[in-house]
């Protein structure tokens, strides 16, 4: 990849670099004949011509490449060409060659001698702000703004900006794979405003956009679907393809008395990664403290300690195939679709079948509701919050509706959040810490414990969620109609 000039004017630079341009025109000068157009007059057609209005400023700065007072010729003294500066939307054709600014066939859009993918290209359409400059929002000069939907060639390279061959959509010289903003909307990847991250005119949330960042891999290989510089696994916009959805479980109980749980959350990502996680809980008295065998076809992956808590024991433990974060143990074995047992000095307290992640999952015990699935949602925050501030739901499916919400905030104003769902008052979130390192947890369950787990008593089906600290909605959003 070649490394692009950074310059807050380029202007400087393409000066030094006229001489030796005109130079270059001058050898390879193609007189004028047939219908070839030729503004000034002067023998050279406009489309090598390295000034086409022979207004004395070469084409490289100038703001009006076809349009000015010819300086000598036969036209000498006369204004020649239009009047429409470079950055005119109705300039169709900044260099007067006949070929649109649009065309296929049009590889330097300004006449400057540079091409439109050239590494010293740094005003594709010569209107005097550099192609990365956050003011540049017609980087091709064709008249459709880069955001706009019919805009599908930014940088008027001839190729489409969802060409599996087009790596460089905004034209900076900076690969797909590695740009900061890709569609060069001065919106950053990462930007929480930005909804198309490669300006192919599809949102990102789209299931029909495969490949997001528009970069060398399509979502189902791309470990960083929008290159945010967020792993995907760690993303809470990262939108899961088919077969990425997190499949959680209830184990049935075997041995294990009413009121106990433990569930596995399966995820398989398109990059190939596995992560497998346990919780569990019991009221304290009902099942022994300490370390349980999690067995996976016969074969021990590790152990589920459950320590005291209040009223009850509980624990989590986290598997993955590569793991990388501290907490997270690694798994050596393929898991997906075999047995899994929780076993204590050989007695059998709850045993299933880990689901596959394309296929709904099987098996589970929750009372009656039978078969949970999963989702995640993150909730619009107000305007003004710091971009690192956070609130997402997970909402667990049965047969029944839903069976269970768990809330996270993070980095959120501490206090008592009114969480309300369905415009009524449900519950108290705590956020504690300070701003900007804060997090707090509200879990609603249909055999809801107290403390920070309350009974979810209620149809949260398709019902409206916000979060109200001292009569302001920071969060909001909708939670879904089904597990789908």
């Amino acid at each position: 990849m070649k490394a692009k000039p950074v310059m807050k004017n380029h202007y400087p630079i393409r000066l030094g670099l006229v001489a030796a341009l005109s130079l270059s025109l001058a050898v390879h000068e193609i007189r004028a004949g047939g219908n070839a157009p030729d503004l000034d007059g002067d023998g050279i057609p406009n489309i090598v011509d390295p000034d086409i209005d022979n207004d004395g400023i070469p084409n490289a700065i100038d703001d009006n490449v076809d349009g000015g007072i010819a300086k000598s010729g036969p036209y000498e003294g006369q204004y020649i060409g239009d009047h429409l500066a470079n950055d005119n939307p109705a300039e169709k054709d900044i260099d007067g060659d006949e070929l649109g600014d649009d065309s296929l066939g049009e590889t330097d859009i300004d006449g400057d001698g540079f091409s439109d993918d050239d590494a010293m290209e740094a005003d594709i359409d010569g209107d005097g702000r550099d192609d990365t400059d956050a003011n540049e929002r017609d980087i091709d000069g064709d008249g459709r703004l880069d955001s706009e939907d019919s805009e599908d060639d930014i940088d008027g390279d001839g190729l489409d900006d969802d060409d599996e061959a087009e790596m460089d959509i905004d034209g900076d010289d900076a690969s797909d794979d590695v740009d900061e903003d890709i569609d060069g909307d001065a919106l950053g990847n990462g930007d929480e405003m930005e909804d198309d991250t490669d300006g192919d005119s599809l949102a990102d949330d789209d299931p029909a956009d495969r490949n997001t960042d528009g970069d060398s891999l399509g979502n189902r290989e791309d470990p960083d679907d929008d290159n945010d510089m967020i792993a995907d696994e760690d993303d809470l916009d990262h939108r899961n393809d088919d077969d990425e959805m997190e499949i959680e479980i209830t184990l049935a109980r075997v041995a294990a008395p009413s009121g106990s749980r433990v569930r596995a959350k399966l995820q398989r990502l398109a990059t190939g990664k596995v992560k497998l996680e346990f919780d569990g809980r019991a009221d304290i008295g009902t099942m022994p403290e300490g370390a349980y065998d999690l067995v996976v076809n016969g074969t021990v992956i590790g152990q589920l300690v459950l320590t005291p808590d209040g009223d009850r024991i509980e624990g989590e433990v986290e598997f993955e195939t590569n793991p990388n974060k501290p907490e997270e143990i690694a798994l050596l074995i393929d898991v997906i679709g075999l047995p899994v047992e929780v076993i204590r000095d050989g007695l059998v307290y709850f045993s299933d079948t880990l689901p596959t992640p394309s296929d709904p999952p099987t098996g589970g015990d929750v009372g009656d509701d039978g078969i949970e699935d999963n989702i995640k949602i993150t909730l619009d925050k107000a305007p003004g919050l710091d971009s690192e501030v956070k609130a997402k739901v997970e909402v667990q499916f049965g047969i029944a509706g839903i069976v269970g919400l768990e809330i996270e905030v993070e980095n959120a104003p501490p206090g008592a959040y009114d969480v309300v769902i369905g415009g009524i008052s449900r519950g108290t979130l705590t956020v504690t810490g300070q701003s900007g390192d804060s997090e707090g947890q509200l879990h609603f369950d249909d055999e809801g414990n107290g403390g920070n787990e309350l009974l979810l008593d209620f149809n949260a089906v398709g019902e409206s969620v916000a979060l109200v600290l001292a009569g302001d909605v920071l969060f909001s959003g909708t939670l879904p109609t089904s597990g789908s």
